[in-house]
Formats: C-alpha cells, structure tokens, sequence
C-alpha cells in the first residue's frame, strides 16, 4: 500500500517589528512575549487569510532616525496588515481584529509607559480605519504570547502561570 505524505500546517513566527500573512487554511501565525508591544490579529473568516502584527510603538514620526520598517510601529504597520490581507484576497467588511500586550512590565513614568500608549495609539487607529476589534486583551503587568490559527480564526494566548485559553 502506497505511503501518502500528510502535510503539516505551515507555522510562521512573528519577530518583534514584524509583520506576517497567510491565505493558506491551516497556517498558524504566532509571536511570544508581547509586553509592553502589541500584537494584532486580521482575520477573514470566510476567505481563511489572516495577519499577525508585532508592533512596538505607537507613531513612526518620533523614529525617523531608525531604518524604515512599516511593522515597528503601529500608525504604518495597521495600514501594511489591511493592504496585505486586502491583496491576498480578504474581504474588507469580513475582517476581524484581536489586540493583545500593552503591558506595564517594568515600573516606568509616563514619558517610558510604551505599553499604555501603545494601547492608545491602537485605539485611535481603530476609530481612523473602522477596525472591526472583537478581542481586547491589554494592559496589566504581564507578558502574552500568541497563535492566530487560520483554520478557526481562534487565538491561543498564553500568559505567565496561567492556562492557556483561546479567543
């Protein structure tokens, strides 16, 4: 009897200030330690193409010194996912958006509290683009890891010493 090859499920790992997408069914987008950065889901549930962002920072303006890098910072990486999911075939109305980070990490001042205005920043970008954002898991002192599962548009998170739970 002839040995069929099973496929595994493409898994693709997101680095800090890094962006990436998949139109394949059963690819799993994942990224770790999300503290004060924020991670952002895109997923069109009919179409199974996703897009899993690792930002840093809020606004590219304050960076302008640094390499161009559309994922570091939230104000040019939200546009990079919506033009990447859009050309790999999403349905804009389809779109689905989870935020995850914005941790408090360490003790900081306001000019340092990267997490909170990660958040912020996050928030008016979804007024600006009309994000339709069914999670919202931010803030808190805690570091988060995430998998997008394209197969469901399910995101495990797991958090330092407690269970792993899908949303």
């Amino acid at each position: 009897m002839p040995v069929t090859a099973v496929l595994a499920a493409p898994q693709l790992f997101v680095s800090v200030a890094d962006l990436r997408f998949s139109n394949h069914p059963q690819a799993i987008l994942s990224t770790v330690a999300l503290g004060s950065c924020l991670g952002v889901t895109c997923y069109d549930p009919i179409a199974k193409i996703g897009a899993l962002l690792h930002a840093m920072l809020p606004y590219s303006h304050k960076y302008q010194d640094l390499a161009p890098n559309d994922a570091r910072c939230l104000d040019t990486g939200i546009p990079a996912v919506l033009e990447g999911v859009l050309r790999a075939g999403a349905n804009r109305r389809m779109l689905e958006f989870k935020v995850f980070g914005g941790a408090q990490i360490l003790a900081a001042n306001e000019y340092f509290s990267i997490g909170r205005q990660n958040v912020d920043a996050m928030k008016a970008l979804v007024a600006e683009y009309g994000l339709n954002v069914r999670v919202w898991d931010v803030g808190g002192g805690l570091n988060r890891s995430i998998k997008l599962h394209l197969a469901t548009g399910r995101v495990h998170l797991r958090m330092p010493n407690r269970m792993e739970v899908a949303v």
